[in-house]
């Protein structure tokens, strides 16, 4: 496959969105931002920004001509209608399509039968699909769960009241990485088209549990005591299917429901001990790193 010079983003302002813009910031790549044109946002003035249509394949393909790739980082609202950004770029002539799917367990089919999953999995199939009949290739890239997030507001620690919800006991192992680390993966998959095409690809920063979290939170501050509750990941399942099955898809019930599939371990598969770190460039995140992340919520 030859050389990609040229990538449109779709989603750059989301969540995700910049760590991917700032890390395809690259002299030798020529960047494309596809937004909405409903809000008034400032991007760095190295890239081109065009106002799209993303319910018409004509206003993307349009928008598309002359791209080597898309990268789609969209919200999850839209992750469906990313059928239509790809009927786009394989009519404007698109290389390589990267889809919005940076999740711990997305590739596993045993939960592609249940909400959201059912989405990302349909992606997942119809990109495979079209690539066997269009010049279209796709890379499809596990992250695992987002650093920022578990350190953050929606943590799976709560560091500000000492508590913690322990899923399965605590020592459920999960890959984690950071969303500028995702990034520059997402870069680095443009710069081996070859390597990374019609491929699966996994990464992670580290692999950490519950337990771990809070051992190392209890070396740094042992004057603090926790309080820890215990959850069956299998029962939150059945509850969060249950909700649903009630019209209740409200964000408590669908964290939940995400939270007993990312969180369960080896159920799901949501440690990788084989990865492509080596092809895409990604370091392990130190133990020293770690403690300073915890150290930094602790306060």
């Amino acid at each position: 496959m030859s050389e990609i010079k040229s990538v449109a983003i779709a989603g750059a302002s989301g969540n995700l969105g910049p760590h991917v813009l700032k890390a395809l910031l690259d002299p030798k790549l020529h960047v494309t931002v596809l937004t909405r044109g409903t809000k008034s946002i400032t991007f760095d003035p190295a890239v081109k920004v065009v106002s799209v249509d993303y319910s018409s394949v004509e206003s993307l393909t349009s928008a598309l001509q002359g791209q080597d790739a898309v990268v789609s980082a969209v919200g999850m609202e839209a992750l469906e209608g990313q059928t239509i950004l790809i009927d786009a770029a394989i009519a404007a002539g698109v290389k390589r399509f990267i889809p919005a799917d940076y999740g711990a367990v997305t590739t596993n089919p045993k939960l592609h039968e249940y909400p959201f999953y059912s989405t990302v999995g349909k992606i997942q199939k119809y990109l495979a699909e079209k690539s066997k009949s269009t010049g279209l290739s796709y890379t499809v890239l596990s992250t695992g769960a987002f650093t920022d997030m578990l350190f953050g507001a929606i943590g799976i620690i709560d560091f500000d009241k000492h508590e913690a919800v322990l899923y399965d006991g605590g020592d459920s192992r999960f890959s984690t990485n950071s969303m500028a680390g995702v990034g520059k993966a997402i870069a680095q998959i443009l710069k081996h088209p070859k390597e990374t095409s019609n491929r699966m690809l996994r990464i992670s920063e580290a692999i950490l549990t519950q337990n771990k979290l809070l051992a190392i939170a209890k070396e740094l501050k042992p004057e603090i005591t926790w309080k820890t509750t215990l959850v069956d990941t299998s029962e939150m399942m059945k509850e969060a299917l249950a909700s649903f099955g009630a019209g209740d898809f409200s964000p408590p019930v669908f964290m939940k429901f995400l939270g007993s599939t990312v969180f369960a371990g080896n159920r799901f598969g949501a440690a990788y001990d084989v990865t492509d770190n080596e092809l895409l460039g990604v370091e392990a995140l130190s133990d020293e790193s770690l403690k300073k992340l915890v150290a930094g919520r602790l306060g």
